[in-house]
């Protein structure tokens, strides 16, 4: 099965780590390209590297007019963007394709033409209508999954119910499935400092987050905690959680991109079709300048495919 590609924000380094990855032709050969030809070769350009133009497909997306400029943020790269992102979901609807690999995008830049962006994640999610999704960072052996992600921090706690948090521990569950680790335990962080430390710093892990760990353990999930994230990271790092899932974007992002920043990938779970990512950004400050490393963009690729190769071909959730 053809893996479709997306190199993101052209005036990133999307095309310069893509065209890196391509120019791999046992990688190129089950690769279909979403984009415009003269944004890879550019990308290309910069690596210094060939793209073997017989070995991938390509999904033409034009760019019309003069390129970008490297490194600067550019509304016609948000429009890009969304038209890449729109020719992609058709035929994820269609079928067409069943396995994605994203590059990385700048929200920014996407919301100055498309206001309601708020990433990947959700147009992905709303692609496939489902509601029940989650955002999987792997940096191995971490694994961490978000109850709340693109919010700001202060609206956090009013998002966090027993049922949200329940929802994102049986996806955490099914994740663990689908990589052949079922049954490992989950750690669950709580919000606050100590994880509240008995309600001395709020009492959200009494009220809601321990009610929702009691529940997912009556329907047979090792679910424990909650925890402080201060002491999860690292127990879960020596192995002793499959995932840790975490309460807000920053308490998963920062120890797993600490761990590994060149090799985190993002996995979105509870799809029917596959998607994972890099798990960085643009990296504007060094477009152009041929320094990108593509570590997050392979492994999101050899993750991809070994899922493409287990559960590809049907409609199970990923």
């Amino acid at each position: 099965m053809a893996i479709g590609l997306t190199y993101g924000d052209p005036a990133g380094i999307g095309p310069e780590i893509l065209a890196r990855l391509l120019a791999d032709e046992a990688r190129a050969g089950r690769a279909i390209v979403y984009g415009d030809r003269r944004v890879l070769a550019a990308g290309a350009a910069v690596a210094g590297v060939s793209v073997p133009h017989d070995g991938c497909g390509f999904v033409e997306v034009p760019w019309d007019g003069p390129l970008p400029e490297w490194g600067k943020e550019d509304p016609r790269c948000g429009l890009h963007v969304m038209a890449v992102l729109d020719r992609l979901a058709r035929d994820l609807k269609s079928r067409v394709r069943r396995a994605v690999v994203t590059g990385p995008v700048h929200k920014g830049v996407v919301r100055m033409v498309e206001r309601t962006f708020i990433g990947h994640t959700e147009f992905f999610a709303q692609t496939a209508g489902v509601d029940r999704f989650g955002m999987l960072l792997v940096v191995e052996p971490l694994r961490a999954l978000h109850v709340t992600s693109h919010v700001a921090l202060r609206d956090v706690p009013a998002l966090l119910t027993p049922e949200r948090i329940g929802q994102t521990i049986d996806l955490a569950a099914e994740a663990l499935a689908l990589l052949g680790e079922a049954g490992r335990p989950i750690g669950v962080c709580g919000l606050n400092p100590h994880a509240g430390e008995g309600g001395a710093f709020g009492d959200e892990e009494i009220r809601i987050i321990r009610p929702a760990i009691a529940a997912a353990r009556e329907r047979g999930i090792d679910a424990v905690g909650p925890l402080p994230p201060d002491a999860a990271f690292p127990v879960a790092a020596r192995g002793a959680f499959g995932v840790v899932v975490c309460m807000y974007h920053d308490q998963g992002h920062v120890p797993l991109k600490l761990l590994g920043m060149t090799r985190g990938i993002n996995v979105t779970v509870g799809l029917p079709f596959i998607r994972t990512s890099v798990d960085h950004g643009t990296a504007f400050d060094i477009a152009g300048r041929g320094e990108a490393d593509a570590g997050s963009f392979r492994a999101a690729w050899d993750l991809a495919n070994r899922l493409a190769r287990l559960f590809g071909e049907d409609d199970t959730p990923i």
